[in-house]
């Protein structure tokens, strides 16, 4: 299924300015997709730490990650082209961005979740911290 696109109708559609798009084509995520919607889903906080202090920490949102993914899967809403940026996408009337994520959910088959989880386990050490060198 690599390189798969798929053309979905959305129920009420992005409008921008006058007109209102309704077709969007998303296409399969790389792994440069999901290294990407990783990192841009990353923070920085400060932890606490078992000795009653704390330290920084990257701390990843996994609905941040699946919206940095979502927006790198779009090729195009009507004439706009993809990737689509988050504002756009916060445009969106619910109904139609559950739409997207369950058609998405279709062609990720899986592989989203096999790359982060093998980001994080090499990336992590125990206990969530970085492995230290």
């Amino acid at each position: 299924m690599a390189g798969a696109r798929i053309t979905v109708a959305l129920i009420h559609g992005l409008a921008l300015g006058e007109e209102v798009h309704k077709e969007v084509t998303l296409r399969e995520p790389t792994a440069g997709d999901i290294l990407d919607a990783q990192e841009a889903s990353e923070r920085l906080m400060m932890v606490p730490t078992g000795d009653g202090g704390v330290e920084p920490m990257l701390v990843s949102s996994p609905s941040r990650s699946s919206m940095e993914v979502l927006r790198r899967q779009i090729v195009s809403v009507g004439d706009i082209s993809g990737p689509l940026d988050m504002k756009l996408l916060r445009k969106l009337d619910p109904e139609d961005l559950d739409l997207l994520l369950a058609t998405t959910g279709n062609l990720n088959a899986g592989s989203i979740n096999q790359v982060q989880q093998e980001v994080v386990k090499r990336g992590r050490g125990e206990g969530g911290r970085p492995d230290a060198d």
